[in-house]
């Protein structure tokens, strides 16, 4: 077996037609189609179902496409490992970024570990919240960012940083005449709200404190992937923009007015999830990091954020001590 035939396997295995897949591997249908052959006859077992006009994976095809997506997983760590220690790193960090977060917070977070541990290499990628579920279970990312509040099995999931709601409104809207801006009234006005996949952990934390207010679904003018877009189309007088604090100021623009909300709603929280194993020692100085500036930066300290979400046992004690 060659890694060469993981790929066209792979490949076929997500377009399901041998003409889709061929393009995406640089190889004609007719030989991709006996490289597959040639991989079946390797393995001993059958990977596709084949009928006219379809073709489907088998339970063995499944199976064995979950393990291939972890070998070539697995190759390109070591691959990239390698590099970052030609390049005079000593260790590597993979973080992954859920629901296009871009906080102040991180930027303090990635300017220490810079300062402190110039010798780790920190990669940076931006995934859905799913993405980055599968990405840790699979051990393809170290840690990961998320303001999703569902817990997560199997993963830690600690609240480290707080922020609060408000709303991005066009320049001479009626809204303005409020200091701050009740809930309620912007739902009379359409929204500008986060896609329900790109972002889904924003799209479900404002959808429910939205339907708290109103006994309707709001009016949505457009679903948006991130703050830019979010801010862009507020100041073009698209709609009201509705998110976090600390990012919708992140964005200037003389068209837009930001504005907090006048509902006593409680802090939101961004989490950090990391794999239930003993971490490494790159990321157990990272974890500890993050905490440092948690609390410094604390909007509002709320529940104790070394508490983990979707345990059981509240053994914060415990917990540190594995996580150190």
């Amino acid at each position: 077996m060659r890694i060469r035939h993981l790929r066209y396997f792979l490949a076929v295995a997500e377009e399901l037609s041998f003409t889709r897949a061929a393009p995406r591997v640089h190889i004609e249908p007719s030989p991709l189609s006996r490289a597959i052959r040639e991989l079946e006859s390797d393995l001993q077992v059958q990977l596709f179902h084949h009928a006219p006009g379809q073709l489907r994976l088998t339970p063995a095809g499944k199976v064995f496409r979950d393990e291939a997506c972890r070998l070539l997983v697995s190759m390109e760590g070591a691959r990239s490992r390698a590099r970052s220690v030609e390049q005079g790193y000593r260790g590597q960090l993979r973080i992954g970024l859920a629901d296009r977060l871009a906080q102040p917070q991180f930027i303090r977070l990635l300017a220490r570990c810079r300062e402190e541990e110039p010798h780790t290499e920190i990669k940076i990628q931006e995934m859905t919240f799913r993405e980055m579920i599968e990405a840790l279970k699979y051990e393809q990312i170290d840690a990961g960012f998320t303001v999703h509040p569902e817990p997560v099995r199997k993963l830690r999931k600690e609240a480290v940083w707080w922020d609060r709601f408000a709303v991005a409104v066009p320049r001479n809207h009626p809204l303005l005449s409020y200091p701050k801006i009740p809930l309620h009234k912007v739902t009379r006005f359409p929204l500008l709200l986060f896609h329900p996949e790109a972002c889904s952990g924003y799209h479900d934390l404002i959808r429910r404190k939205l339907l708290d207010v109103t006994a309707s679904s709001p009016t949505v003018a457009e679903y948006v992937a991130g703050y830019e877009a979010m801010m862009m189309l507020a100041a073009a007088g698209y709609g009201i923009g509705v998110g976090l604090e600390s990012q919708i100021t992140g964005y200037r623009y003389p068209e837009v007015i930001v504005r907090p909300i006048a509902d006593d709603l409680p802090s939101l929280a961004t989490f950090l999830v990391v794999p239930e194993r003993k971490p490494s020692g790159e990321l157990s100085h990272f974890v500890t990091r993050v905490r440092q500036i948690g609390r410094k930066t604390a909007i509002h300290r709320g529940p104790d954020p070394t508490i983990f979400v979707g345990r059981r046992t509240p053994n914060v004690r415990g917990i540190r001590a594995k996580m150190r």
